[in-house]
């Protein structure tokens, strides 16, 4: 069972099969178990808990050991994304409590004892008002205007680097690069990256096969792909996508 979800810029799984090695990225991620406790490490460190928020760059490890498990990859950028910052404080990651913990387990596994599309949905909308009371604070207009840039951006040639959104932005490279950084703690380059492996898996989801997907999103091969999500998944591409169904939410 590996139901793989994407929610805006998000992407959730439910899988009982994830066995991904020791890697970190720029996206937050949130582990939550159906029953035992989770087999997780961050920074070499066994963390005994049911649910977990990872930060942005930091090591980790997971293995679901065949039980039914939920993942959340949060691009920080995003609502959800600043509201889960708000709860790390800068900190590698945090545990969530108990309360909140058994309200999303017993959410998790109505949605596991359905398994449909409808009961899916249902446990994303529940875990979304979950976290829909952190403070937030908005962005710079320019990094605002740099997302939508990325957003919105089509495939052509120097449209996904920090030249192209600098003059689109009336900035320096430099300069530009440093307000991205201070608003969002993710270094520009860093991001487009992630937006390459995000468009990727965008037009997965729509039915094009992994080397079309990849080069439309601007990797040089498909092998450059697949080094990336390697390196920032811990994953082997083409298994994620072979044992999975795909559901897309909104």
């Amino acid at each position: 069972m590996n139901y793989i979800i994407k929610y805006g810029r998000n992407f959730m799984a439910i899988s009982d099969r994830i066995e991904a090695d020791c890697h970190r990225h720029w996206l937050l991620q949130m582990f939550l178990s159906s029953q035992k406790e989770l087999s997780i490490e961050v920074n070499n460190q066994l963390i005994p808990c049911s649910a977990i928020i990872v930060n942005t760059n930091i090591m980790h490890t997971f293995k679901s050991d065949g039980e039914s498990n939920f993942t959340m990859l949060v691009d920080p950028t995003t609502e959800l994304g600043r509201m889960l910052k708000v709860l790390l404080v800068d900190q590698p990651f945090y545990v969530l409590p108990h309360d909140k913990t058994d309200v999303m387990q017993q959410a998790f596994n109505n949605a596991l004892a359905q398994e449909s599309y409808d009961a899916y949905l249902s446990f994303v909308q529940r875990l979304m008002y979950n976290f829909s009371n952190e403070l937030t604070k908005s962005f710079d207009d320019r990094v605002i205007k740099v997302l939508r840039l990325l957003k919105d951006c089509a495939h052509e040639d120097g449209v996904h680097q920090i030249k192209y959104f600098s003059k689109k932005i009336g900035l320096s490279e430099s300069r530009l690069a440093h307000v991205f950084k201070e608003e969002t703690g993710i270094p520009l380059k860093s991001y487009i990256v992630l937006h390459k492996l995000q468009k990727t898996y965008d037009s997965i989801f729509n039915g094009e096969n992994i080397t079309t997907a990849a080069l439309n999103a601007g990797f040089d091969s498909p092998s450059h792909f697949a080094y990336t999500n390697k390196l920032m998944t811990g994953m082997n591409a083409t298994n994620i996508i072979r044992d999975s169904e795909f559901l897309k939410v909104f």
